[in-house]
């Protein structure tokens, strides 16, 4: 098994494309791909809900809009964090991506579906009665810088950097 340092310099020389693969394969690997596929939503209708003041501290008027590359290895790079067991699905979605491809593999899900869906313990988009999108981030202590580098991602994502 590589050690996480190899698996993080691994994740960071990924193409936009094969990082996205990776991430599809570890929600994939996760058993998470139908609930992914059921979301009724995307990042363009989630844009509305970033006016709370909770989510500054991650986007600013000056952040560029992540690219959806930059965004799963973000997330990959935080999952990886998250123990030995899904560091190695990390790890093999790595390889995967990085093999040869024998045939064409499109993902078909918005990358900002793909990390809400695999963090769905730290992030809960939810639509009320009105059919008004709520995105409620779970707050704790963030020592854990990839997690940050995440959220400020995934949020300059669905706001086009704004």
């Amino acid at each position: 098994m590589q050690t996480r340092e190899q698996l993080e310099r691994d994740i960071r020389e990924l193409s936009d494309e094969a990082a996205v693969r990776a991430l599809a394969a570890v929600v994939e690997e996760r058993g998470l791909l139908p609930r992914a596929h059921a979301a009724d939503w995307d990042g363009g209708e989630l844009a509305e809900t970033l006016e709370s003041e909770d989510v500054a501290e991650y986007v600013g008027p000056d952040l560029p809009e992540a690219t959806e590359g930059e965004l799963a290895r973000a997330t990959l790079e935080y999952a990886a964090s998250q123990g030995e067991d899904l560091s190695r699905t990390v790890g093999e979605a790595v390889d995967y991506a990085r093999s040869p491809m024998q045939r064409f593999d499109p993902v078909g899900l918005s990358v900002t579906v793909l990390v809400v869906v695999l963090l769905q313990t730290e992030v809960r988009v939810r639509r009320d009665t009105e059919g008004k999108w709520s995105l409620t981030i779970h707050k704790r202590a963030m020592k854990e810088a990839a997690l940050g580098r995440v959220f400020t991602a995934l949020l300059s994502r669905i706001s086009g950097g704004k």
